[in-house]
């Protein structure tokens, strides 16, 4: 007669053995997997994913050539809509980081900027008009002086323009400290079918480990028309 434990190892191996894919959901912010209140479709596929005991969401028995689209909706969890294309999903597993909304409810320890795009600046009481839907990062400059991107983008929202945008560095990089413990950072917008764009002199400054709001005696907004390509 086989051992409990000789029966559930040969039950998770038959289980292994039947799955397609798996996608693991990664909170961009903490690295933290995710899975509850976050729905995620693959369209061409007949069977919704189960989601396991580690939390990823797992396909079994499909035809993975029938696959178009991945969808992942957040629902009321404070995360960027994503979707991928059947070409970007691989197999076994395919990882996403899920980027913050500007809504999302930052701790302290994480750097970056809360922010609004609009086309351009006007004169009150005019209106300014948001970008919507652009992708914003961060660039961030070394000890040395040099420029390079932060690993997590995130999009203005459909209907505000607001955005936030964080610093996430590795053990291994060393940016550039002011006195006050800032970093230096320009802010790069893209929009579809146009050349990106970043923010020059003056260069912004980040307190570590912080946030940095928009006030409205200084408020965070961004003129496309005044970025730089």
């Amino acid at each position: 007669m086989s051992s409990p434990s000789g029966l559930q190892i040969t039950m998770e191996l038959a289980y292994q053995r039947r799955v397609l894919f798996a996608i693991e959901l990664v909170d961009a912010v903490t690295l933290e997997r995710v899975s509850q209140g976050i729905k995620v479709v693959a369209k061409g596929l007949r069977g919704t994913p189960v989601v396991n005991s580690g939390g990823l969401f797992v396909w079994l028995e499909e035809d993975f050539g029938q696959l178009q689209q991945i969808e992942i909706d957040p629902g009321a969890r404070p995360y960027e809509r994503v979707e991928l294309a059947a070409s970007q999903v691989q197999r076994p597993l395919t990882t996403i980081e899920l980027p913050p909304r500007a809504d999302y409810p930052f701790t302290a320890g994480v750097t970056g900027l809360r922010g609004t795009l609009i086309e351009s600046q006007v004169v009150p009481p005019q209106r300014p008009e948001p970008v919507r839907g652009a992708e914003v990062s961060l660039l961030w400059r070394d000890a040395d002086g040099d420029w390079h991107d932060a690993v997590t983008a995130s999009h203005t929202d459909m209907g505000s323009g607001d955005f936030v945008s964080i610093l996430r560095l590795a053990p291994d990089e060393a940016p550039q400290i002011d006195e006050n413990g800032a970093f230096t950072v320009r802010l790069r917008a893209s929009r579809e079918g146009l050349s990106p764009r970043t923010t020059t002199d003056p260069d912004l400054q980040l307190r570590q480990g912080r946030i940095t709001d928009p006030s409205t005696l200084n408020p965070l907004t961004f003129a496309w028309d005044e970025l730089q390509p």
